[in-house]
Parts: C-alpha cells; sequence; structure tokens
C-alpha cells in the first residue's frame, strides 16, 4: 500500500530551541531540555524506520499551519491510508480532531482513533462524566471556569477531600501538571485554579488526588462483538521510588518531557508492573478494554490509572500514545507491545491491519 506519515513538525512552528538536529549532543548541554517537540519527530522516524522492510511505500507528510499545502498533497497524490501522528497544528492540541475530520472529508483511511474520540478525549471532564455514567471508578471532580467561586458549582463533591490535584481541562501530555499541581487546602486550590485560568486559558479541572499506584494499560484491536476482540498488552507502572520525599508522585509535565530534571529521573516506567494480584491483573484489564470501548478508541490507544486500596481508579485514555522506539529507550507503549512479544516492526504493522481491515481496504499484510 501506499503509505503517508503525517505528523505535526515543530521545526516550522516551535517558539522553542528544537534539539535535533542530527548535530548536538544533548547530554552535553547543562540545562534542563525540553524533549517535548521531539516525541512526534521520534514517532515519525520510528514508524518509518520499521516499514523500510515492508512492501510498502510510504511518503513522509509534515504538517504545520499551512493546511491548504496538506489538502493539495493528498488531492494530487492521495495514499491507500494515512499513518497518522498528527497530534496539533502549531502547537495547539485542540486542533487534532480537526485533521482526522480532513482525512475523513476526504475519504482517505487513517491509523488511529477516529475525530470524534480525540476531541472528546481531550475534554477531561466530559469523559469522567461519562465514566461515573457506566460505574467505573475515577476520582471525583468538578471544573470550575472562577477562582473567585471555586466553592460554588461542584465544590461538594471534593470539599474536605484534600489533597486535590488540579490540572488543565483540555491539555495533553501532562501539560499544566507540576508539583504545585497538588493542593493542600482552599487557598492552594484558589491560586492554581486561578494560574490555570491565567496561563493556559481554560477552564481547570478539580480532582480528588488518589495517593496510589500509577497504572497505565496499552490496547489495541477493534471493538466488534466483545471486549474479547481487543488485545492487553501487559501492565506497565511508573516506578517513583527515586523520589524525594517534598516532591509529589505524579507524572508532571517534567516527568515526561524535562530531561535533567529531577522528576525525568525519577520516574521510570516497570512492565509488567510487578506485586499485582491476578484478581487485580483481571479487573485492570477489563476496565481498560470497557473504556477503550466506551470512548471509542480504535486500532490502539493508553489507559491511565491509579490503583488504592486495590480500586483502579482511571485517570483518562489517551488515544494517541506516544510509539515513538529505539533500541535503548522505548516509550511505554512500545515497552509494553514488546512485553507482549510483538517486535516494534509487528506493533507497527498490526496497527496498519486493524485500520485496514476497519476502514475495509485491502488486506495490508
Amino acid at each position: 500500500m501506499k503509505i503517508d506519515i503525517i505528523f505535526n513538525d515543530p521545526t516550522q512552528y516551535s517558539k522553542d530551541k528544537v534539539w535535533d538536529d542530527g548535530v548536538t549532543d544533548i547530554d552535553k548541554i547543562e540545562e534542563a531540555i525540553d524533549m517535548s517537540e521531539y516525541g512526534v519527530l521520534d514517532e515519525m522516524k520510528s514508524v518509518q524506520r520499521a516499514l523500510r522492510e515492508s512492501e510498502h511505500t510510504t511518503k513522509i507528510v509534515p504538517v504545520a499551519l499551512d493546511i491548504y499545502k496538506l489538502i493539495d498533497e493528498l488531492k494530487s497524490d492521495p495514499p491507500d491510508i494515512i499513518f497518522n501522528l498528527c497530534e496539533s497544528v502549531d502547537g495547539d492540541p485542540t486542533q487534532e480532531m480537526n485533521i482526522a475530520s480532513l482525512f475523513e472529508i476526504m475519504k482517505i483511511p487513517y491509523t488511529g482513533s477516529r475525530a470524534l474520540t480525540l476531541g472528546l478525549a481531550l475534554n477531561k471532564s466530559r469523559v469522567k462524566e461519562i465514566l461515573h455514567y457506566y460505574d467505573i471508578p475515577t476520582a471525583a471532580h468538578y471544573l470550575c471556569n472562577n477562582a473567585n467561586k471555586f466553592s460554588e458549582n461542584g465544590y461538594d463533591k471534593v470539599k474536605g477531600k484534600f489533597p486535590l490535584i488540579v490540572k488543565p481541562s483540555r491539555e495533553d501530555a501532562s501539560i499544566g501538571i507540576e508539583n504545585k499541581s497538588i493542593v493542600q487546602d482552599e487557598k492552594e486550590l484558589k491560586e492554581r485554579i486561578q494560574y490555570i485560568l491565567d496561563v493556559h486559558k481554560q477552564p481547570a479541572l478539580v480532582e480528588e488526588f488518589i495517593d496510589g499506584r500509577e497504572i497505565n494499560v496499552s490496547v489495541v484491536g477493534n471493538f466488534k462483538n466483545s471486549d474479547d476482540d481487543l488485545i492487553v498488552f501487559p501492565i506497565s507502572e511508573i516506578d517513583f521510588t527515586g523520589m524525594p520525599e517534598d516532591y509529589p508522585k505524579i507524572v508532571s509535565y517534567n516527568s515526561k518531557w524535562m530531561y535533567k530534571t529531577v522528576e525525568f529521573a525519577c520516574t521510570k516506567a516497570v512492565c509488567p508492573a510487578k506485586n499485582i494480584s491476578p484478581e487485580l491483573e483481571k479487573i485492570i484489564q477489563q476496565t481498560a478494554k470497557r473504556v477503550y470501548r466506551i470512548v471509542g478508541a480504535s486500532d490502539y490507544a493508553r489507559v491511565d490509572f491509579r490503583v488504592k486500596d486495590g480500586i483502579p481508579y482511571v485517570l483518562e485514555l489517551n488515544p494517541n500514545p506516544d510509539i515513538a522506539s529505539d533500541v535503548d529507550e522505548d516509550t511505554g507503549f512500545t515497552r509494553s507491545g514488546k512485553a507482549y512479544g510483538w517486535s516494534y516492526e509487528t506493533l507497527i504493522q498490526n496497527i496498519i491491519n486493524y485500520s485496514a481491515e476497519r476502514w475495509g481496504i485491502a488486506n495490508s499484510k
């Protein structure tokens, strides 16, 4: 098949330095380095490398602000399928769903979740409402639009449940989550809500902080008749044992992206996770499948949990987890796939197979 690998190209729009120039040795840079812009570049290169030995014909198509350029590219040389790695437009993650919508309008099949799911998953408060409806455990929460009236409009759901965690309600990749996101009293709560409103220009999602194990579960496949149609990779856990005592045990922006910070160094993934009973493992896997199906994920996604007192509380579903791969340092999703027994090449090919079957196009094997 002709496969276009489409990704948002940070080199065209990022206001910060993108260190991936093929020359700079980042280990010799003294200050902390923001790796967030690397992720999609690594994904693009990894997928391209994984398909290099296949019989597919691949083409790299970067996306920035000029969407007309993308449209012209797809019209003049349409692919059989798009491997969709586009997570934003000009750095705006809320536009991710619109790129997928464009593919749908142009009737071009693409990998990963469809536009509706991409938009829904970014609306964290709405997803939590859906989880509550289906009796899936998730932390008590409310949405706040006014720091001066934080004790109204739903505050009763979390009142007296400090510590709380405050985060942007429409962001991805732990943006806006830092050590100060954990608040211990109403004064800190008001200050953090105001910070979210001022800096991130969106309502603040206030949640009861589940002080437990941080678990994530990667799921692949497509729901057809039952949850048994889906494959769950071995459970992964974030190991916080090296974190200093005065640091909260959370996966913050620093933990994910800020190389050479304490948080980055002290949040390592362990897969398969240890010391999980067969009973709890089954509950986590079944819950991950339910969330995947209910939110409407396609081909692949990751479900994040906090486990406390034997109860897995769902944090969110990530319909576009990082699937980059490197021999020395796989991303969490890729590491889980390898723990299941799939090589990276097999993982990428299976994602294409799932997508091809779902869209009803020719067998891609």
